[in-house]
């Protein structure tokens, strides 16, 4: 492409650059071919063992909430029909 045309192409604005240089994609197709390295093994067996040690972590917390919801629901009487002092009694337990 001579001067001239370059200056055409501007003035009509269809002057295409393309998208740049794209390194990624020709690193992510060297990864694929090649066996993994040392390093990208021992990130993904880190990155398998904290998503197990997420897992653990939700379900001691999962654990938790429904060891509270089940002592909220005994505190509260459960089924339970309780008499007017007993109710009392629970109210000012609750409230100190």
């Amino acid at each position: 492409m001579n001067a001239y045309e370059a200056k055409m192409h501007l003035d009509n604005g269809t002057l295409d650059f393309g998208h740049g240089l794209d390194f990624e994609s020709g690193k992510t197709k060297k990864a694929e071919k090649r066996p993994p390295t040392q390093i990208e093994i021992m990130a993904s067996m880190e990155r398998e063992k904290q998503a197990k040690k997420e897992e653990r972590r939700l379900a001691r917390e999962a654990k938790k909430q429904a060891r509270l919801e089940q002592e909220e629901f005994i505190r509260n009487g459960g089924n339970i029909k309780l008499s007017k002092k007993e109710k009392r009694r629970l109210e000012a337990e609750m409230e100190n």
